[in-house]
């Protein structure tokens, strides 16, 4: 879709029309090159410092000491406000110009991103800022590994729909991110729990973008639903 803009009827939901519309195909190897080496040459890595981590608190991986529902929900919402937390400040740290033009500056690279630049990063920065916040919620409370694998899979499957640059029906709303990557220096969490705290959301709580900020329940793109005032005047 991103290299044909088709089929229409699902291009009509991408949120940043007027960018990679349609993506150059010469993008995709070095877009390739750093998702596959973070996911193939750092798995390892991450991997082993999890494992030492669990080990540290005692996480259970015994099919025989399997979390009770008000457990698992618990280490859940641990996971979601810890991810919130540590994302935000790693994030905004990144944003620091020493770490931005050494680290950040990658992921930047694509201010009208699509699902892989979820994980386009420096190395650094995918360890301390993707990683290490997905996984502090468990390691505070010590989860079980069925608990860590749930969240993973909601995080990363939550993850790719943000950057994805499409607004969808009946899925979570990615315009918060995605205001971010047009933006740059707004929206660094994930929830906008920080964001609001710290008042790094005050241009997108003007903007349209943040009306449409919704799960919508109708086949109509939410930009026709909610259009830009310019268009408005046009009408």
């Amino acid at each position: 879709m991103d290299l044909t803009t088709k089929p229409k009827f699902l291009w009509k939901y991408k949120i940043q029309q007027d960018k990679n519309a349609p993506l150059d195909p010469a993008r995709l190897p070095g877009l390739f090159k750093t998702t596959i080496f973070n996911m193939v040459a750092l798995f390892p890595v991450i991997s082993m410092i999890l494992y030492t981590g669990g080990q540290f608190r005692g996480s259970s991986c015994s099919v025989e000491d399997l979390p009770s529902l008000p457990r698992f929900l618990l280490d859940f919402v641990a996971a979601v406000l810890g991810e919130e937390v540590f994302f935000y400040y790693s994030h905004r740290l990144f944003h620091n110009p020493y770490f931005y033009k050494r680290f950040h500056k990658k992921h930047h690279e694509w201010t009208a991103p699509i699902g892989l630049v979820a994980i386009y990063a420096h190395p650094v920065e995918h360890l301390l800022s993707n990683t290490l916040p997905l996984f502090a919620g468990p390691f505070i409370m010590g989860s079980h590994l069925l608990s860590v694998w749930v969240w993973v899979i909601v995080a990363l499957i939550t993850t790719t729909i943000t950057h994805s640059g499409y607004h969808f029906p009946f899925m979570a709303s990615p315009q918060f991110h995605d205001f971010h990557h047009a933006k740059f220096n707004y929206c660094f969490g994930v929830l906008g729990i920080c964001d609001y705290i710290h008042g790094t959301d005050s241009l997108f709580r003007k903007s349209k973008a943040s009306e449409r900020n919704m799960t919508f329940f109708s086949l109509k793109p939410i930009h026709e639903r909610i259009p830009d005032d310019n268009a408005l005047k046009k009408d």
